[in-house]
């Protein structure tokens, strides 16, 4: 079972880790925004960021596509958007349902994909992988993103 911590701001000290009634610490820590989630399993902690998450494959994916969004639009916002090509800048403002076709991605912002949606050879170079496969791959895979901080607790 997960537990779920409302986080602090910058300026404050966190708040101390929850233990399990047995007084030991849990596995994992991912820091989400204003919540702190705590617990032993990647599943219980993909739960507590994907509401009515049924543990399917399908409900991993839609996370993984909006994540993935989400992260391009602030890649292309805070990066060198301008000095991408018109074609660059197309692909990161396309659809992440349909992966683009590239093979090498070198451009001034980074590609951000989900690696259920690139079928092989995927694209290499610059990019930011999503990986929805099981609860692990997504929760390591958020964390590499920077869309949330994972660490042992």
């Amino acid at each position: 079972m997960s537990v779920r911590v409302r986080n602090t701001s910058a300026a404050e000290a966190p708040p101390p880790p929850p233990v399990r009634a047995d007084g030991t610490p849990y596995t994992y820590e991912v820091i989400d925004g204003w919540w702190r989630f705590y617990g032993d399993e990647p599943a219980e902690l993909i739960a507590e960021l994907i509401p009515g998450y049924s543990g399917t494959l399908a409900d991993r994916e839609r996370y993984a596509l909006a994540a993935a969004a989400r992260l391009q639009a602030g890649l292309a916002a805070e990066g060198r958007f301008d000095d991408c090509t018109d074609t660059e800048q197309a692909v990161l403002l396309a659809d992440r349902a349909r992966p683009p076709h590239v093979g090498h991605w070198s451009a001034a912002v980074p590609l951000v994909l989900v690696t259920t949606r690139c079928p092989a050879p995927r694209p290499i170079g610059e990019i930011v992988w999503i990986d929805p496969t099981d609860d692990l791959s997504l929760l390591s895979s958020l964390g590499q993103a920077g869309l949330v901080r994972v660490s042992a607790a």
